[in-house]
């Protein structure tokens, strides 16, 4: 079956396979999870708050695991790594952010580099010992548009936007998955790094307003217009259960990538250099004081 064909009717059977999915309780984790659950996967949810996760479990119902999980508070991602000793085949570092304003996780790192990739990295680093098959890295059409600034990551000096760093945590992503892949092979691993990105997806990460109420209108409208959260989910669940080469970039093979099947994508070149990504891992080794598990 060519990439062009698939479906989400395609995701094999999960019965026996644990998936750990970050940013599962909304949006297009959620929805990936639901998918991985009704095919028979144990599927484990680390959320905020507890609450937060107990209602995504009863949503998408079948076997689920609720952890509280901060990825912007270092010291709660190592104890929960330390707590959790069950297996895992599959981990799907989904979970991330956009922040109008500029502003700090509890370790004072910016917010979308702190949440969208140290946080996950110092997680995954941490739980690759018990990953059996693979790590899924959520990235997004926006790492074709970032120059990662390893001066000033942090935006302590540069004029913040929202577009450039959400953009250069993105980047962030697929350089950190292309490291990733090349120290697992390198160990000799098995395990593979698959990145993907949603498209352009219908969910509450693009709430434009600070208004509540304006923004529940417009998601309203946007939804006849723009792709689902389960359009979204599709690359992520695609890069999570196909058979694909190592370090494939995956997301909808639609016009401009915005929606459509599945499929192989071209990265950016930035997205391509080693020497940056080896720059990129000593510098999240640094702030988040990781040990390379390979």
């Amino acid at each position: 079956m060519s990439a062009h064909e698939w479906t989400v009717d395609d995701v094999p059977e999960q019965t026996g396979r644990t998936i750990m999915v970050t940013g599962g309780t909304s949006g297009i984790g959620l929805e990936a999870a639901r998918v991985f659950a009704a095919r028979g996967a144990h599927v484990v949810l680390p959320s905020i708050t507890r609450a937060e996760g107990e209602a995504a479990a009863a949503e998408i119902g079948g076997s689920t695991e609720v952890h509280e999980l901060d990825l912007g508070d270092l010291a709660a991602v190592r104890a929960f790594a330390a707590a959790y000793t069950g297996p895992i085949d599959v981990l799907l570092d989904n979970a991330g952010l956009m922040s109008k304003t500029r502003r700090e996780t509890a370790d004072g790192f910016e917010l979308h580099l702190g949440v969208n990739v140290l946080g996950p990295f110092l997680l995954t680093e941490l739980l690759l010992p018990r990953i059996a098959d693979r790590v899924v890295i959520t990235s997004s059409m926006s790492h074709a548009a970032a120059r990662l600034d390893l001066d000033d990551p942090h935006f302590r000096h540069r004029r913040f936007s929202m577009a450039a760093a959400y953009a250069e945590s993105k980047l962030a992503c697929m350089l950190w998955g292309l490291d990733l892949q090349e120290r697992l092979r390198g160990a000799g691993s098995d395990v593979r790094v698959q990145l993907a990105h949603p498209g352009f997806a219908s969910t509450s990460i693009l709430d434009p307003t600070p208004f509540p109420p304006v923004n529940a209108v417009l998601n309203v409208i946007s939804r006849r217009i723009v792709p689902t959260a389960a359009d979204g989910a599709r690359p992520l669940l695609y890069a999570a259960t196909a058979d694909l080469p190592a370090c494939s970039y995956v997301g909808p093979t639609g016009w401009r990538q915005i929606s459509g099947t599945p499929g192989m994508c071209d990265r950016a070149p930035q997205a391509w250099d080693r020497d940056r990504a080896r720059q990129f891992r000593e510098f999240a080794v640094r702030e988040t004081g990781a040990e390379p598990a390979v």
